[in-house]
């Protein structure tokens, strides 16, 4: 037969909570201790925090040392934003107390919001010395350096607590693991877990794992696959947009990595990363103009987006649009953003208006740049031989070639020079 405590319960799990409440406070006008500690654990269930202090304050009057009560009311302190009360009880607790274990994790948990690692480190291990072989530690370990980003500090623990009979669904224990190994660079152990992780649970972040894991590994199809059943089950998942359009990318499939980049912004639209590779695939089918619009979205959301503000430039300069370019790069300038790509523009802008003398110093203030872009070096020739320079421009135009060896009209030419300086 249910006691009326039993009959309570029973009313708050089947949704009467308010007669289930009412029954608890009549319960409690005659309750013993043991079910005044029953309730408060209800209370606490709930969420009514304020009722779990008053009882539990009414039951620590009679047991001060009690380590179940002093771990709900830290419980409760927590929740009613009180950390340093609630980290004063729990550190009252005592080694020899059943409670200490849940105290040293809970303190573990409160000393990381601070920002305190090494006291959190240091209570998870004063409880693994009183208990190492407990299977919800062990976890509680290797949870926290995964979430601490030391993967290989966590993977001994979490294979130990799944050594110990820890359910892995319970903490998603085979995810951590999945994760941890991706991190450490063992990608096909990782494949393993994650293939464990969505078995168990077919959840976005095991599903994103597994795809980005599988590009990594240069599994293209099983990436697109993942990747794929992730967006159909959460498009607003936005993490898996740029290694979907990377996995199509190497797939050679660009058509479909262009329809996940827009795809991608429909569901994140201030995504500048995907507003470049929108416009680069553009770029690439020569919709230019589409692709200048793209590049432009990126710039204006994150005027430091090199790729793009290149790729605009460019644009720029193959339809000898001077004017756009500098004004594209006086708007980068205003932004604060400055690279050696600016002053290669800005003198390429005046080259193309055959404005010689303006475009010549910029050109020369880039050494570095023209050593690496076999194009702008040959421009630089060019300009140099305007100005009268043979001998400078026939230097420069020589490292040009080495640069394009496959550039005929620039060996050709280069040739001529030589023969003239014989």
């Amino acid at each position: 037969m249910q006691t009326e405590m039993e009959r309570a319960f029973d009313l708050i799990e089947r949704g009467d909570v308010q007669n289930g409440l009412e029954k608890i406070n009549r319960i409690e006008e005659s309750a013993d201790d043991d079910q005044l500690f029953e309730i408060a654990t209800a209370y606490q269930s709930l969420g009514h925090t304020h009722e779990v202090v008053r009882i539990t304050d009414k039951l620590l009057a009679t047991y001060p040392f009690e380590g179940s009560l002093l771990t709900l009311k830290a419980e409760a302190a927590i929740d009613l934003d009180r950390e340093e009360e609630a980290i004063d009880l729990l550190e009252s607790i005592t080694a020899a107390d059943d409670a200490f274990l849940e105290a040293q994790m809970l303190l573990a948990d409160l000393y990381h919001l601070q920002g305190l690692e090494e006291v959190a480190e240091r209570k998870l291990f004063l409880a693994l010395e009183q208990a190492p072989d407990e299977p919800i530690l062990l976890a509680g370990i290797g949870s926290y350096y995964v979430e601490q980003g030391s993967y290989q500090s966590a993977i001994p623990y979490l294979k130990q607590a799944l050594q110990q009979g820890f359910d892995p669904r319970e903490s998603n224990l085979h995810l951590l693991l999945a994760e941890s190994y991706s991190n450490t660079g063992a990608f096909e152990t990782a494949m393993d877990y994650y293939a464990q992780a969505i078995e168990e649970q077919k959840e976005p972040r095991a599903l994103f794992g597994l795809g980005f894991t599988a590009l990594q590994l240069g599994d293209y199809k099983t990436a697109i696959e993942q990747l794929e059943s992730l967006r159909e089950t959460d498009p607003e998942y936005t993490s898996l947009y740029a290694p979907l359009i990377e996995a199509y990318d190497a797939d050679r499939q660009y058509e479909k990595a262009l329809k996940t980049a827009e795809a991608g912004l429909e569901a994140d639209d201030y995504n500048e990363h995907l507003y470049a590779e929108a416009g680069r695939y553009q770029h690439a089918f020569g919709e230019l103009e589409k692709a200048e619009n793209y590049f432009g979205q990126a710039l204006a959301l994150n005027p430091g987006n090199v790729d793009a503000s290149a790729k605009l430039l460019e644009i720029y300069a193959d339809q000898e649009r001077s004017d756009d370019i500098k004004r594209t790069i006086e708007e980068l300038r205003e932004a604060g953003e400055e690279d050696p790509l600016f002053t290669y523009y800005e003198g390429k802008a005046h080259y193309i208006d055959d404005e010689i003398e303006e475009a010549l110093p910029l050109y020369e203030r880039i050494p570095a740049y023209l050593e690496t872009n076999g194009e702008a070096l040959e421009e630089y020739g060019h300009l140099l031989l305007e100005n009268g320079r043979q001998k400078d421009a026939l230097a420069a135009l020589s490292d040009a070639l080495q640069q394009q060896p496959d550039n005929h009209d620039l060996a050709m030419f280069v040739e001529e020079l030589q023969s003239r300086e014989q």
